[in-house]
């Protein structure tokens, strides 16, 4: 893939929705992404062209990089060719360095800052395949949100990175006009107002709008409007996530405007984007009559967008830790795979595409997408696999690309606060993972001496009032800072 190809789906960093983010303990409230808000498309291009013959084409490699990159330099910086070399012209080529199993399980043992609790770990070369660090590797364990990983590569497997969702406006026979959803997770009213406007082309309401009127303008008379949302069916939120948790998701339906952000009545984000809809075609003269949900069939398409393409909202997705397009993705994989496009039908198809792909594992469980849910239950080793698999075929190569940053995007952009953490910043690229009583990290990162280890790093069962993260950190930096080569 080459550095276009990756820039292509993926624009920056942006805040993220309170709708849509990781659950972290009510201690640290909302992860601060915005820290190096802007910045995300001057590192993804670097990670486009980093060393090794095939990470390059892939776009997944680390070399060199501030270990504590300001937004000027991350904006100015260029991959050198050792590690915290600083800004250089053109990668150099390298060949992948096997991992020393020995060097990177001594790593790990020297991090400190270990809470109480049931660990377990799994760490690899990242251009391998499987894992030969194997720490409690295939013990299930509760994911929280880095089943996100999961999510991401079937649905990138399933669909491909370029599939689009497309909305629709259909006139039925009888004159009436009906907005039909898509199963967009991105789908914005206008080109401004998504959350996540600023780093993808959204398809949106707006574009709907214009050839709808005009249809109905040579049809004459008041619009009547109505919406379908048949795509998904069942519960518009899963009946395992607590009350308190529906704070960091938006209710699910196939026909959600600006990832609900502003819905009213969250029972039915459906009617929330027709009402939008329909106020903005009011807004230009017409009489809209509002006839609430109907099943369209057979009617004319009037109107559709196409939204921005998978890659895309699998990079947001993993960036920000987005609950809602998790789940999102997980309804259109049920409907890539035969199932209802509902909860159990989605878990019932990331189980199989994870079968399909030779990610499952024993005692593994899937619930929902995002990982809100207690019930989930995923072994670092298969997180490993994944990762690995992400590193190896260009297909899912967005898995990698959409992996936060440390110290500088998305859920990482505020870890690795303390000094002893200071070397993962600008190196190790992470999905987090928290719930009260959980944690994980999953991620890789480039070592001192030129080798990429993957890591899956998981904690249950363990204290609700201290913030366990440092560990997980400190592993992420002893990494960081290893010389773990063979």
């Amino acid at each position: 893939m080459s550095r276009e190809q990756i820039n292509s789906i993926q624009q920056g960093d942006s805040p993220t929705p309170n709708t849509g983010s990781e659950r972290e303990p009510k201690r640290s409230g909302v992860v601060g992404w915005t820290v190096f808000c802007g910045v995300l498309g001057a590192l993804t291009a670097l990670i486009a062209v980093l060393a090794g013959p095939g990470a390059s084409a892939l776009g997944w490699r680390v070399s060199g990089g501030s270990p504590t990159p300001t937004s000027g330099a991350v904006q100015q910086l260029q991959p050198g060719t050792g590690h915290g070399s600083g800004p250089v012209g053109a990668p150099a080529e390298r060949t992948p360095l096997p991992v020393d199993g020995a060097a990177v399980q001594a790593a790990v043992a020297s991090a400190q800052g270990q809470a109480p609790g049931t660990y377990a770990a799994a760490l690899a070369s990242l251009d391998g395949d499987g894992v030969s660090i194997d720490m409690g590797g295939r013990t299930p364990m509760i994911p929280a949100s880095s089943l996100k990983v999961m999510t991401s590569v079937a649905v990138l497997n399933a669909l491909g990175p370029s599939h689009r969702f497309t909305t629709k406006v259909v006139r039925n026979p009888d004159g009436s006009f009906v907005l039909v959803g898509g199963g967009d997770p991105l789908l914005g009213s206008t080109t401004t107002s998504h959350p996540y406007a600023k780093d993808v082309t959204t398809a949106t309401l707006e574009a709907l709008a214009e050839p709808t009127m005009r249809v109905a303008a040579e049809q004459g008379g008041e619009i009547r409007l109505g919406f379908d949302d048949s795509l998904f069916a069942g519960a518009v939120w899963h009946p395992d996530w607590a009350t308190e948790d529906r704070t960091y998701a938006a209710p699910v339906s196939a026909l959600v405007v600006d990832g609900a952000a502003t819905t009213r009545d969250t029972s039915s984000p459906s009617a929330e984007t027709a009402r939008i809809f329909a106020e903005r075609l009011r807004s230009q003269g017409f009489i809209v009559a509002e006839q609430g949900p109907v099943i369209s069939s057979g009617g004319e398409v009037v109107a559709e967008t196409s939204s921005a393409p998978v890659a895309a909202m699998v990079r947001e997705c993993l960036t920000h830790s987005d609950n809602f397009i998790a789940e999102m993705l997980l309804r259109q994989l049920a409907i890539a795979s035969g199932q209802q496009a509902s909860f159990s039908g989605g878990a019932a198809a990331l189980t199989a595409e994870l079968e399909k792909m030779g990610l499952w594992q024993s005692g593994m469980a899937i619930v929902d997408g995002s990982g809100l849910s207690m019930n989930n239950r995923l072994t670092p080793s298969s997180l490993v696999s994944a990762l690995q698999k992400g590193a190896r075929e260009p297909r899912l190569s967005s898995l990698l690309v959409g992996l936060p940053v440390g110290c500088a995007t998305g859920t990482l952009a505020d870890r690795f606060a303390a000094d002893v953490a200071r070397p993962a910043c600008g190196q190790v690229r992470a999905k987090t993972g928290t719930l009260n009583s959980v944690s994980a990290l999953a991620g890789y990162t480039p070592t001192s001496d030129g080798s990429l280890v993957a890591f899956a790093l998981m904690g249950n069962e363990l204290p609700s009032d201290v913030d366990v993260r440092g560990w997980f950190d400190h592993v992420a930096a002893k990494l960081a800072e290893c010389r773990c080569s063979a």
